[in-house]
């Protein structure tokens, strides 16, 4: 029986009776400066110290543990303006303040987690990352997480599998080399490494971060090509509830002889959340339902989710929060087409490919501010993941079931240093009939330094060794440096650099699985070696007015061992291979763009973001490109305000693939999507009406698989 997380509760307990208490408190709303509102989630950051807070839903923060003195408080939030300004903390005493921020067309410096896993401004940091905002995710419909991150400059979508910059392509749905956080915390299957992209309600996210490029140091396995980290709101103070319905309806297919259906094809979603603090304890449940018809067959599905976040502020500055989320998805599997006369009809062999996963995320965090210099959190973590029938006795599959637990410390010795230092161990096990039971683990210690050597100029050392058994198996030593630079040689301009490793270990599934589908027969391959890459990247980041900047970055990622699927088709045999040595180098522009206009005496507030990632990649041992990855990405995003009305439209494009697996000799074509949308503020309430793939432009990223056509959407978002 593993006991690190009950000695890690343990030891927990102990700090919690052993720390002292806080000498004084900062209490305050934060505002807006125009029309007086609140503003949650809000960030507030105590300067030269590790102690901070976020605005609830009622614009309120607390700070509690600080000595007496003066202290600089940093208010920031996406969309608006950060504010400083001094405080006074008297010993035992309670100190009120109010903050107002104002708006501004587009964030200048929000504040981020993933650059050095502790807050820190964009600007500061030392990698590229990019930010997603809620408001964002509100205005884009977003039906669940690969809606909300579709766009963000970068990264697309393979199937359910994200690329962040080219990085994993198309692996059959068997391993990610992407990172996917929850509040920081890791949420991968422990079987198969996928993403469950419905675990959470859309209208639960704060904000998306998204690090662009190796980021094991710190986070540890499966950060090999970037990191995703999805923060929930918290609770708020006062009772609110919020709620979203969405409809929509696919329309016809481009050619009437593709027409499979007399139905009316729809899909629609309703979320619901409430909020409200009782006391010292503050709960967020919520609710959603996502049902639809598909627009192919055996396309339909029914999703259920769940979630509950609790915030428990102890008198002496502790806080515990506690988060689950149960999700379940009865759905159907469209492989491939039966052919492409009939794209959005499957081979009547298939026509029973349906089933059912359960997954239930569980996580635990106390954050001890023993002082104003230093802090400790500790957190504890478990995901189950089942697939098939959990109530049939013939169950091809047993519950998967990963269970993490994290025990960090923030230190600052020195106002010239920063430290962070930790050690994060990983239990994952998974059964099947496809893959026999297997079981293994990683633990790793890790240390950081930020080295502030002037205001304007900060280095970043890191290092991290994990190691990784397989029960019974493969025994991996890993270690991930990393180093940083940030200059700021002008308040408008940043320019930073780094370089650091990454790597993945092959998942049970890549390993195991011995299985045919669709004439195909998987082998299993135990000997897989855990892929690795050195990430390099430049960039600069500047603002050439308060409404208009630009961050260009060039990157050069250096695999080794990369595991990718081989396919050989002679021999009917699809197997999990590693490639000696790839590469995915290249050249990323994004640019923002608002500013306030008065025509006729009318006031509008027109928007253009544009993004821009040139990719070359290539398996170096055979001079050819990697399969299932555009060389170019393109994202344009405009908008237009006027009052209440906000109207927006999105280009999305991505050049034609390069190399498939399946069918190489086969035409194949870029993505070109135009998405349009109007949304009408009255009061609490949104009404949104948009469509997307406006032009029904057939794009099929994988073989055989067509993207929805064209799509009608309408919904209500708001707060009652």
């Amino acid at each position: 029986m593993n006991r690190f997380p009950l000695y890690l509760t343990v030891l927990c307990w102990m700090i919690f009776q052993s720390a002292a208490w806080a000498a004084g408190r900062i209490e305050g709303t934060v505002r807006d400066a125009a029309d007086d509102k609140v503003l949650a989630g809000a960030n507030v950051q105590v300067t030269g110290t590790v102690l901070g807070a976020s605005a609830d839903a009622n614009g309120r923060f607390v700070i509690q543990n600080m000595y007496p003195g003066t202290y600089e408080l940093r208010v920031s939030m996406i969309s608006y303006r950060a504010s400083g300004l001094h405080v006074q903390v008297r010993e035992g005493q309670t100190t009120e303040i109010e903050i107002v921020l104002e708006e501004t067309p587009i964030e200048f410096d929000p504040v981020v987690v993933l650059g050095g896993k502790v807050q820190q401004r964009l600007d500061q940091a030392n990698a590229s990352l990019s930010v997603v905002s809620a408001r964002e995710i509100e205005d884009r419909s977003a039906m669940n997480l690969i809606d909300a991150l579709e766009s963000a400059p970068g990264v697309n979508f393979i199937g359910n599998q994200i690329n962040i910059r080219g990085s994993t392509g198309y692996t059959f749905g068997a391993g990610n080399k992407v990172l996917l956080l929850l509040d920081g915390v890791p949420v991968y299957a422990s079987d198969t490494g996928e993403f469950n992209w419905d675990m959470l309600p859309p209208l639960d996210i704060q904000q998306i971060e998204v690090l662009k490029g190796a980021g094991s140091t710190l986070w540890g396995a499966s950060a090999l090509g970037g990191v995703v980290n999805i923060i929930t709101k918290t609770p708020s103070r006062d009772g609110r509830l919020l709620f979203s319905l969405t409809g929509g309806e696919y329309g016809s297919p481009q050619y009437p002889e593709w027409e499979w259906t007399d139905r009316r094809l729809h899909f629609n979603r309703e979320d619901m959340s409430y909020s409200r603090q009782f006391g010292r304890l503050g709960m967020r449940i919520s609710a959603g339902r996502y049902v639809s018809t598909g627009y192919t067959q055996v396309g339909d599905f029914t999703k259920y989710n769940l979630a509950g976040k609790f915030d428990l502020l102890f008198p002496n500055g502790f806080k515990w929060t506690g988060y689950a989320a149960y999700s379940h998805i009865d759905r159907g599997f469209f492989f491939q087409w039966k052919g492409p006369n009939d794209p959005y009809e499957v081979d009547e062999a298939n026509l029973d490919n349906y089933g059912k996963t359960n997954q239930l995320n569980l996580y635990s965090k106390l954050a001890v501010p023993v002082s104003p210099s230093f802090g400790l959190q500790l957190r504890v973590s478990l995901v189950r993941s089942l697939m098939g029938d959990q109530f049939g006795e013939s169950s091809d599959f047993n519950p998967s079931l990963g269970q993490g637990a994290e025990l960090q410390a923030d230190w600052i010795p020195h106002a010239a240093h920063a430290l962070t230092a930790g050690v994060n161990f990983q239990h994952d096990a998974g059964s099947a009939r496809y893959f026999g039971d297997h079981k293994g683990y990683f633990i790793g210690p890790y240390l950081q330094d930020e080295w502030k050597i002037r205001e304007n100029l900060r280095t970043t050392l890191g290092l991290r060794y994990d190691r990784y058994q397989l029960m019974g198996g493969l025994k991996e030593d890993l270690f991930s440096p990393r180093f940083g630079i940030n200059w700021q040689p002008w308040p408008v301009t940043s320019l930073r650099a780094s370089v650091g490793s990454g790597f993945r270990a092959a998942t049970i599934v890549e390993r195991f699985l011995e299985v045919t589908v669709m004439n195909l027969k998987i082998k299993a391959n135990p000997d897989l070696q855990a892929e690795s890459c050195w990430a390099y990247d430049m960039g600069i980041r500047h603002h050439f007015t308060e409404n208009w900047n630009i961050d260009v970055s060039v990157f050069d990622n250096d695999y080794r061992n990369l595991i990718e699927a081989h396919l050989d088709l002679f021999r009917g045999l699809i197997e999990f291979r590693n490639v000696g040595r790839a590469r995915i180098r290249g050249l990323e522009i994004t640019s923002k763009w608002s500013q306030p206009l008065e025509i006729l005496g009318f006031h509008f507030s027109p928007s253009l973001d544009v993004s821009v990632t040139a990719m070359e990649h290539k398996d170096l041992k055979y001079n050819q490109p990697l399969t299932y990855r555009p060389d170019n990405l393109v994202t344009v995003k405009a908008g237009l305000s006027r009052g209440p009305v906000d109207l927006q439209a999105d280009f999305r494009y991505a050049s034609e693939i390069a190399a498939v697996k399946i069918y190489p000799i086969n035409p194949r074509e870029p993505m070109k999507f135009w998405d349009v949308r109007m949304n009408v503020h009255i009061r609490n309430i949104t009404l949104k009406t948009g469509v997307r793939n406006l032009f029904n432009y057939n794009y099929a990223p994988m073989e055989s698989n067509l993207m929805a056509p064209r799509t009608y959407v309408i919904g209500l978002q708001g707060e009652l």
